[in-house]
């Protein structure tokens, strides 16, 4: 059975999250800087022969960056759309990485075997069941003592964005103008067609649920997993799980702020956990 959301792989055919105008542009960012750094507890994790899973790769941003800058791992990724996988693959050959990428869908793939890490960051919220593909990854693909890092839209920090957008179309704001606003609020994108796939993933997409770590810590439990760290409270160390779930009902203040200084904040959390053995 599957949960996959035919109606966002339509969406993601016509213009796959994180598409620049051509491979050597892509190829290029990738060589300029590292983005395995904007995540270090996941970073840490990548040692000589670490086997890794990329869950809904896209374009191949993250799994070829980790091939490129940690060769010594092992990286397979996969994705459902054809045409993000083929974009993915020419730029794994541009950068002569040994990525091993599938055209797959992640409630229908069976890997041979369970993986040292498994990371999936803005994918599992885009589907019609994200609890039961969190289970999956973490019950099916990450390995014994291995760890998953997962990135979704939370609940409370989404919502302001979210409005402020709905906001402008609901006063009857043409689609340039909120383009116009997008590319305001997300200033550090300048490729227009990259900034253009950011646009439509945030602002134009068909479907996305969003999520609380309170709601994500049973399904962890149930597949013998234990946080380790979370971006609500910038992965610092878990001295009080109570204290952690109370500081996530704040996201929607700091999300708020963030909009009224003008500034890029798509309410968006990460979260790292471990599996026993």
């Amino acid at each position: 059975m599957t949960y996959a959301n035919a109606e966002v792989l339509t969406f993601y055919r016509e213009l796959p999250f994180n598409f620049r105008e051509t491979v050597s542009a892509h190829v290029e960012k990738i060589q300029s800087r590292n983005v395995v750094d904007e995540y270090p507890v996941f970073q840490s994790l990548l040692k000589s022969g670490t086997t890794v899973l990329e869950i809904g790769c896209g374009t191949g941003w993250l799994s070829n960056s980790i091939s490129h800058y940690y060769p010594k791992t092992r990286v397979t990724a996969i994705d459902f759309n054809k045409r993000a996988i083929d974009r993915a693959s020419q730029i794994s050959t541009d950068l002569q990485t040994s990525t091993v990428f599938e055209e797959a869908d992640l409630f229908l793939y069976e890997p041979a075997h369970g993986f040292d890490v498994v990371v999936s960051i803005g994918v599992l919220h885009h589907t019609d069941n994200c609890l039961a593909a969190l289970h999956i990854l973490a019950d099916r693909f990450v390995g014994q003592g291995g760890h998953l890092f997962v990135g979704l839209y939370h609940k409370y920090g989404r919502q302001p964005f979210l409005n402020h957008f709905q906001a402008m179309k609901d006063r009857g704001a043409s689609d340039d103008e909120m383009f116009t606003q997008y590319k305001k609020l997300h200033s550090g994108l300048t490729d227009d067609t990259h900034l253009m796939s950011w646009y439509r993933d945030q602002v134009k997409h068909p479907h996305e649920t969003q999520h609380t770590l309170a709601e994500i810590l049973p399904v962890l439990e149930d597949c013998r997993m234990q946080i380790v760290s979370t971006s609500i409270n910038q992965f610092a160390e878990i001295r009080s799980l109570a204290d952690l779930l109370e500081e996530e009902h704040h996201y929607t203040e700091v999300a708020k702020k963030k909009l009224s200084q003008g500034k890029y904040f798509p309410g968006f959390f990460a979260f790292l956990a471990r599996k026993a053995g």
